[in-house]
C-alpha cells in the first residue's frame, strides 16, 4: 500500500510521511502528510528495489519496537529515500492493534465500498476554472469497515481566470482510496480527518488533486474499552486468517468473557442501535458500565428460549465482527425483535428450572467472588447456601437489575438460611402481590438484623443476640411496615 501511493508521485522532492503505531510487530496507521515536491519530473523508479528497502525498514528496524514511528520517504530523481524515526514519544492510541495480521491484499467489498463512497465526493466537488480548491473530509471507520463519512468543507484558494466549474480527475478517487485503506487496520470506531488540494490548469480537461494529509481522531473512551479493543482483534485476527473461524473460536470462550465482550460491543455501537419502540428496561440495563451490563445480560438472556439465545448470540456476533450493514432486512428486524422479546420476559416471574439454573450458577459464582471461601462452600455444600437478599421470586419486579449480581448474593449457615426463609415466608403471605418498593424495604430490614451472619461459615464472634432474636426482632419490623403480616 505504502509502494502504491509512491506509484502516483512524479515530483523530485515530494515528501509522503506515514506515522505509525508499532506494537508486537503489528502497525497501525495513524496519520498521513504529503509534501510537495516542485523540483521537476523524474524517472520512472524501481518498485523492486523500494519494496526491498521498505520490508527491511518495517521489520527489522521498526517493527521490533513499541511506540510512534514516522517513515519518510523523499521522491529524488531515480528513486525514493526512505528515512525513520522512532524517538518520537505519544500515548497509545486507543486503535492501535498488538497482533500482526497476515492478510495479502484488500477484500474486494471493501475496496468497493471505499471506491465507490470516494466516486461520489468527487462528483460533489468542482474546481475553479484556471484556480484551486482545498476540500476537507470526515472518514468514519469502525475496526476494518467503512461506516460513513462526509465532505465537510470545500473552499476555493484561487480563483482563475473565469469560466465554468470543472470536475476531478477519476485518478483522484484513486488516490484518495489509496490513503484510506491502510487506516482500516486498526481497532474500534474512529474517525480520519482528510484534507486534499485540487487545482485546475489552463487547456486540461479536467482537474488534478492530491491527498495532502489524513489523521486519525478518536472519541472519548468508554469503560472497559481496552479490554473490548483486545478481544475484538484476536477475534478478527482469527476470523480474517481464517486460523479459526471467529465465531466457532467465539464459542470457545467462558461464558463470562463472552458476556463481557457482547456487553462492552453493545456500549462500543451505542445506544442508538436499540432506540426500539417499546424498549424501557433494556435500554436502562445496557446504559450502564461494562461489567454490569456484561452481568445482567448472562441472566436476562437465560430467559429467552434456547432458539432464540442462539439467534442472539449468531446475529450480534454478526454485527460485532461484520458490521451493522452486513445484516440483511430481515436479520435487522430479527435482532431488534429479540431485544423487544427480552424487554417482555424480563418483566415475567422465573419458572421453577430457571430459579434452580441461576441458583447453581449463584454458587459458582459467588466461589469465584470469594475465593477464601470455594473450598469449605465445596466441603460443605449443603450447609452453606448461597443466598439471594431479594429472592428470585421478586426478580421480575427489578428487570434492569441482575439477580445473580456479587451484591445480591450472601453465604449463610443453613440454620439461618431457614429463619431468613421463614421470614420471607410472612412477607408473601402478607403481601402476595407486592411492589418493588416493598420487596426492597422488607430485604433492607432482613438485611439489618441478619448481617453479622452473612459471608460466614461460623458463627459471628461476641454477638450478644441469637439468630432467633434477629427473626423476632425482623418480625416486629416487618409487622410495624406492613400491616396484616403475622
Amino acid at each position: 500500500r505504502v509502494v502504491g501511493l509512491c506509484s502516483g508521485v512524479e515530483e523530485v522532492g515530494a515528501v509522503l510521511a506515514f506515522t505509525f503505531w508499532v506494537e508486537g510487530g503489528a502497525l497501525t496507521l495513524v496519520g498521513y502528510e504529503e509534501g510537495r515536491g516542485g523540483e521537476g519530473v523524474g524517472r520512472p523508479v524501481e518498485v523492486e528495489e523500494l519494496e526491498r528497502v521498505l520490508r527491511l525498514v518495517l521489520t527489522q528496524y521498526a517493527g521490533g519496537r513499541t511506540g510512534e514511528v514516522v517513515l519518510r520517504l523523499r521522491r529524488e530523481e531515480a528513486r525514493w529515500a526512505v528515512d525513520y524515526d522512532a524517538s518520537r514519544t505519544d500515548v497509545r492510541p486507543s486503535e492501535a492493534r498488538r497482533l500482526p495480521v497476515r492478510m495479502p491484499g484488500t477484500p474486494a467489498a471493501t475496496f468497493l465500498t471505499f471506491h465507490e463512497l470516494a466516486g461520489k465526493w468527487m462528483r460533489a466537488v468542482q474546481v475553479p476554472a484556471g484556480g484551486a480548491a482545498r476540500v476537507e473530509l470526515e472518514v468514519r471507520l469502525e475496526d476494518g469497515r467503512l461506516a460513513g463519512g462526509e465532505l465537510r468543507e470545500v473552499r476555493r484558494t484561487r480563483e482563475g481566470p473565469g469560466g465554468s466549474p470543472v470536475a476531478l480527475s477519476p485518478e483522484v478517487a484513486g488516490q484518495l482510496v489509496q490513503v484510506l485503506l491502510p487506516f482500516t487496520e486498526g481497532l474500534g470506531p474512529r474517525t480520519v480527518r482528510v484534507v486534499w488540494l485540487a487545482e485546475h490548469r489552463q487547456g486540461e480537461a479536467r482537474a488534478r488533486g492530491r491527498v495532502r494529509s489524513a489523521k486519525v481522531e478518536r472519541p472519548p473512551p468508554r469503560p472497559g474499552q481496552s479490554w473490548y479493543l483486545s478481544m475484538q482483534e484476536a477475534t478478527l485476527l482469527r476470523w480474517r486468517e481464517g486460523v479459526v473461524e471467529g465465531t466457532a473460536w467465539l464459542a470457545q470462550r467462558g461464558v463470562e468473557e463472552l458476556a463481557l465482550w457482547f456487553a462492552l460491543g453493545i456500549i462500543a455501537k451505542g445506544l442508538g442501535f436499540f432506540a426500539t419502540e417499546g424498549l424501557e428496561w433494556v435500554t436502562k440495563a445496557l446504559g450502564r458500565e461494562p461489567e454490569v451490563v456484561a452481568g445482567w445480560l448472562r441472566t436476562a438472556l437465560k430467559r429467552l428460549t434456547p432458539e432464540e439465545k442462539t439467534a442472539f448470540e449468531r446475529l450480534w456476533a454478526k454485527v460485532l465482527l461484520e458490521g451493522e450493514q452486513a445484516l440483511s432486512r430481515g436479520e435487522r428486524k430479527t435482532l431488534r425483535g429479540l431485544f423487544v422479546r427480552l424487554e417482555r420476559v424480563i418483566q415475567e416471574p422465573l419458572n421453577k428450572d430457571l430459579k434452580n439454573t441461576l441458583r447453581q450458577e449463584a454458587r459458582v459464582y459467588y466461589a469465584k467472588l470469594y475465593p477464601q471461601f470455594a473450598k469449605v462452600l465445596e466441603e460443605q455444600s449443603k450447609e452453606l447456601p448461597i443466598h439471594h437478599r431479594r429472592p428470585l421470586q421478586y426478580a421480575h419486579l427489578f428487570p434492569d437489575e441482575n439477580v445473580n449480581a456479587g451484591e445480591n448474593l450472601v453465604m449463610l449457615k443453613e440454620h439461618v438460611h431457614k429463619r431468613v426463609n421463614f421470614l420471607w415466608g410472612r412477607f408473601r403471605t402478607a403481601r402476595p402481590n407486592p411492589t418493588t418498593d416493598e420487596v426492597r424495604r422488607a430485604a433492607e430490614i432482613i438485611d439489618k438484623h441478619f448481617e453479622p451472619w452473612y459471608h460466614r461459615a461460623d458463627e459471628p464472634p461476641g454477638m450478644s443476640r441469637s439468630v432467633d432474636d434477629a427473626r423476632e426482632a425482623v418480625l416486629r419490623d416487618l409487622r410495624s411496615r406492613f400491616p396484616g403480616l403475622e
